[in-house]
């Protein structure tokens, strides 16, 4: 019966990828067919679809998270990576000051670039930190204490996530989450601790349009705030090294430098700080651009593709 069992959830697990990798798959070839804004807007009045997406990452989720027997495989889930590498951050305060004063001796290095006054900035966070979660499907971090989720998806898997199309949300300079009608149309500006793309990007289908995300991110988010970015990934770490030096780079012309890389069997995980001094970020980057680096964010599928 066991192996009957463990067989079974193969077989689900494989249709429900499959599900989600052809709405990707179709969502690439219409943006290419019509154009990103045609083919983005007809994606999100197909319900139907949406709610199949939806269903198959929550199921898909519940089986990593929980219906398996290899003892090991939850501290490689990106939900536990994510929740870990927040309280090590923002709680623990010898190792948020590392990053800070990693910044300071950079900008020093630069002969040009003066240091960023931080008299003003937080020596710590306070409990809970301000999170977003975008691309949530059925907020898997609403049973912890120590964070204060906002969190949005184009068709939520469960009631305490807030429909929105993260594309399309404003962001404002008040304090408050704008809903009406039941969708978010507007995020507070320089609000959020945090800000999660757990496989997020994979999904837009435009290098454009995901460099509009992190752009919003950066907007989003306070200063020493982070972007977290999960992004699936099978292959070895050097299959996509020149990839995700690319993003590296692109994220530090907006004011990002990157603090953490992990690549684990089937995700890699990165988190961007937000430079106190975006200069500082933005010199790193242009003193390690090569010659094949452009300002985008591309996945290994607009090459495939």
């Amino acid at each position: 019966m066991a192996n009957y069992f463990c067989d079974d959830l193969k077989k689900e697990h494989m249709e429900l990828a499959t599900i989600i990798k052809d709405c990707h798959e179709n969502l690439r070839t219409q943006s290419k067919i019509k154009g990103m804004k045609e083919a983005w807007d007809e994606h999100l009045q197909n319900t139907l679809s949406l709610q199949q997406y939806s269903s198959a990452m929550y199921r898909l989720a519940s089986i990593w998270e929980t219906n398996t027997t290899n003892p090991n495989l939850f501290a490689r889930s990106r939900v536990k990576w994510i929740v870990d590498y927040c309280e090590s951050y923002f709680f623990t305060k010898r190792i948020f000051l590392e990053k800070r004063d990693r910044e300071q001796r950079l900008a020093q290095s630069y002969n040009d670039i003066p240091s960023a006054d931080i008299s003003l900035v937080r020596n710590t966070f306070s409990k809970p930190i301000n999170v977003l979660d975008v691309g949530s499907c059925f907020n898997p971090f609403s049973g912890e204490p120590n964070f204060n989720v906002t969190a949005i998806d184009l068709c939520p898997a469960t009631t305490d996530v807030i429909k929105g199309d993260f594309l399309k949300i404003v962001i404002d300079k008040g304090e408050e989450v704008l809903i009406e009608c039941g969708e978010v149309k507007s995020l507070p500006c320089q609000y959020y601790d945090c800000v999660i793309f757990s496989l997020l990007l994979e999904y837009i289908p435009s290098p454009e349009k995901r460099m509009h995300c992190c752009r919003k991110a950066y907007d989003l988010l306070r200063p020493e705030g982070i972007l977290i970015i999960i992004t699936p990934d099978s292959q070895h770490v050097g299959k996509n090294a020149k990839l995700m030096k690319n993003w590296r780079y692109t994220l530090g012309t907006l004011g990002f430098y990157r603090i953490c890389f992990e690549k684990l069997p089937h995700i890699t995980c990165m988190v961007f700080r937000k430079s106190v001094n975006p200069a500082v970020a933005l010199r790193w980057a242009e003193l390690h651009r090569e010659d094949y680096m452009t300002t985008t964010i591309n996945i290994p599928q607009d090459v495939i593709n």
